[in-house]
């Protein structure tokens, strides 16, 4: 990635006065750009409601072990 001398510094002076890493500052930057230019219903993260199916049983720790389960629902789909 290539920023030029004025991009640097305000970055740099961003970070300071956040108290924050410059790429903690362009995290930042990028996720409030996404928001702005990707409409909520493009989000790729949609994409995983209903993966389960309508009539899937729901685990009691589905909030903790999503991961896990996703894994072992996309190896069997």
């Amino acid at each position: 990635m290539y920023l030029d001398q004025a991009q640097l510094k305000t970055l740099t002076l961003l970070a300071e006065k956040l108290g924050i890493s410059r790429a903690a500052v362009l995290r930042r930057g990028l996720e409030r750009l996404a928001k702005e230019a990707i409409p909520v219903e493009e989000d790729p993260a949609l994409k995983l409601i209903g993966l389960m199916g309508e009539d899937a049983k729901s685990p009691g720790n589905l909030s903790t072990e999503h991961d896990r389960y996703l894994v072992e629902w996309s190896a069997n789909a």
